[in-house]
This record gives structure tokens, sequence and C-alpha cells, in this order.
């Protein structure tokens, strides 16, 4: 049995992102760019104004005479007029300093007079006060985006400060989710006695869309049968990138899904993980295909589901999105715990909670079928194997969807 860092390393080696594709800046959210980007365009590009206010000679607002506004000028006017000694020039936040200026006094440091159409300052500047000069913010050739950055509003937006349009990032993995078992059915169908409702197939395709998949997802249920699950899974490894397998992965007489892969020549590379909750995870990846299909079989209880897609899924998907290696695991916050708690199993156990105002509050029963105590969870706590940890220990919560 593999542990879950060997699990892990075995997935991201196994992974590589696909290859790069070019969108318009505004469908690039929440992706991650495909080539480092650099600035061919200085920020500001011209000397200007970081204030409403006049614009000066520095050595002339040390004396308390007069200086004759002489003009004045706007964010995207160019200035024609030459600021001469004893002089000043009316200006926004935002316009180009006109030539003989070098500094800027703000117009509540100024008393006015408008008959005479002078100012006095209240207040010496110096010089370069309140000026945004060229470059200041950000230089040629300065790099702005690196590759594997995930492209939030503020990078999007300097991208666009330097003309940009588009930018290159790894195109969307083909992706279906499959659930498995008799028991379950359709939601909005009426509920027959020992069925369940099935909730992991929405469950997993909430968590790829958390997760930065924009394109269609597949949603395929299959029944406990060995010949329907060969022929589903014969398909859909020719048309899909990641398949997300629920439930079926374990060894019981209902659990098709090793058998079926199998038969279809594809072995499941691993399929138990020294983990709590979601010890049965199965790894596969079809290697005769032009382009290969990656298989993640996990537990059917949802407890067991969600914390596995957050554990093996999610960074696998991330890196085929282009995201380097500092995005690819669950922030992480530092948590006083609020209770004791005991981990008395051989395994890591992901305990579910609640993070907020900097403690950790574990949410309800923390067995793997508890799909209400996870509904209230916003993080993981990981307790290593016979760990105790008393209340207000200080601990390190995984932020997770």
């Amino acid at each position: 049995m593999l542990t879950e860092q060997e699990a892990l390393e075995h997935i991201l080696t196994s992974v590589t992102p696909l290859p790069p594709r070019s969108v318009p800046l505004r469908e690039a959210l929440q992706s991650y760019a495909a080539r480092a980007v650099h600035a061919n365009i200085p920020l500001p590009g011209f000397d200007n104004s970081a204030m409403d206010g006049y614009a000066v000679r520095a050595e002339d607002t040390r004396t308390a005479e007069p200086l004759r506004v002489i003009g004045a000028t706007a964010a995207g006017e160019i200035s024609s007029i030459t600021l001469e000694p004893h002089t000043a020039i009316r200006i926004f936040t935002g316009a180009p300093m006109p030539p003989g200026a070098d500094a800027v006094i703000m117009q509540e440091d100024v008393s006015t007079d408008t008959e005479k159409k002078s100012i006095v300052c209240k207040e010496p500047v110096e010089p370069g006060e309140n000026v945004r000069v060229l470059g200041c913010d950000l230089c040629v050739g300065q790099r702005i985006v690196d590759k594997g950055e995930p492209l939030n509003a503020a990078r999007l937006a300097v991208l666009a400060s330097q003309g940009l349009t588009h930018i290159d990032i790894s195109e969307v993995p083909r992706i279906a989710v499959v659930t498995t078992g008799d028991e379950l059915i359709p939601p909005g169908e009426p509920l027959p006695p020992g069925k369940l409702y099935n909730s992991n197939g929405i469950m997993l395709e909430a968590m790829l869309r958390s997760a930065g998949v924009t394109s269609p997802i597949t949603i395929h249920h299959l029944r406990d049968n060995l010949e329907e699950t060969v022929a589903a899974l014969r398909q859909l490894t020719q048309r899909h990138d990641f398949i997300i397998l629920s439930g079926g992965v374990s060894v019981g007489e209902h659990d098709y899904i090793k058998p079926a892969l199998k038969a279809l020549g594809v072995p499941a590379e691993f399929w138990r993980v020294k983990v709590k909750p979601g010890k049965p995870v199965l790894f596969a990846k079809t290697s005769t295909l032009s382009r290969p299909c990656h298989l993640f079989g996990l537990p059917g209880n949802p407890v067991s589901s969600h914390v596995t897609f957050h554990l093996f899924v999610r960074p696998a998907l991330l890196k085929v999105l282009g995201a380097g290696a500092a995005s690819l695991g669950l922030p992480r916050v530092n948590a006083t715990l609020t209770r004791a708690m005991k981990n008395r199993g051989d395994r890591p156990h992901y305990i579910r909670g609640f993070h907020e105002d900097g403690k950790f509050t574990p949410t309800g029963v923390q067995q793997s079928h508890a799909l209400f105590s996870l509904s209230r969870a916003n993080a993981f706590l990981r307790m290593e194997p016979e760990q105790d940890l008393p209340e207000g220990a200080a601990v390190q919560a995984l932020l997770c969807d």
C-alpha cells in the first residue's frame, strides 16, 4: 500500500500539461499562463501627476510669492506650455507633467486668487513629490506573468496594460465523471426502498468546476455489470483525458472497475493508499492511444470521494491545466484547535472541519458516509497516525471547497 505522498508523486509524474491555446483575456480568468510574458511598455509610460493640483517647480514653493497660473492640463492631454519660473499649471490626476515642472502641489495646499489667476503655496513640496515617474511601476523587459501562474483579475489587467488581447493557456482536458452502483438513482425520481440518490455525481462535477474546468463534462452512471462496465470504459477512454470514477474500485463481488480495466488491457498502477478516509483509491493510465487517458477510481462513500479528490485528482488536474507546482496543493492557514482530537488508527486521518477567525472546529460525525457534516466543512485537518492533539493546539488547516 502506497503512502499518500508516494501516490501523489506517482500521479504527478504521469501527467503533463496539455498543448497551449490562445484565448481572449476576458476568457482566461482562473486559468494558468502557458508561457512567461514580459512587458513591452513601461508603466506609467510617461511622468504624470498623482494628484489633482498644480504642476510647479519645487523651488518656487518655498516662498509666499504668488505663482501665476498659465494654463491647465488633464489626463489624456499633452501640454504645449512650458512652465517658467514663478508660474504654475493646473493639473489633474494622470495628466502628463508639463515641460519645466518637477513636482505637483495638491490643490488643498494652496490658496487661489481667481481674479489674479494665481496661487500661493501654503507648504513647500520636494522635487518629484506627487509625480508618477516613467517606468516606476513596470519596466520594459520585466516579467509580468510566470509560466504556470494563476491568472487573476489583477494579472489580466497588467496584461491588458501592455496592449495584449490574448494569452496562451493550456487546453482544457476532456473529462468524464462516472458513478457506479445499482443502489443509486438520479435525484428527482421516486426513491424505492433500499435505494439512494446519487449525490457523488453532482459533487464531483462541482469540484471540477471549482478547480477551473470550463469545458463540458460527460456524466455517466454504470450499473453493477461487468460487460456494461467494459463497454462504457472502452468508449470513455477513447474520448477523454480524465475519467473520475466513484465507487466500484474495491474488492467486493459487485466492484467491477478493476476487472473491466484488466479486460481492456489497462491495469491499475495502484489501488490502495494509506489514508483515511479513502484507502481504496485507484489510478490507471492508457498507453495505446495517441493522447493518454488518466483514470482515477475514488471510493463510493461521499466523504472518502471528496477527500481523495482533493488529495489526488485536483493536483493532477491543475498540473494538466498548466498550474505551477506552488498552486497544486490546498491553501494552508494557521489555526487553533477548538477541541481535543485523537487519531487511534495507523493511517493519516483527514478531519473535516470549519475554519473561521483562526480557529478550526471539527464538524460533527467524522465517518466516511457523513455527508451532512461534510457539507458544514470548509477545511481539513491532517492528523498523523496515533496522534493526540489537545484543545488549543496550533495546527495548520487545509482550505477546501
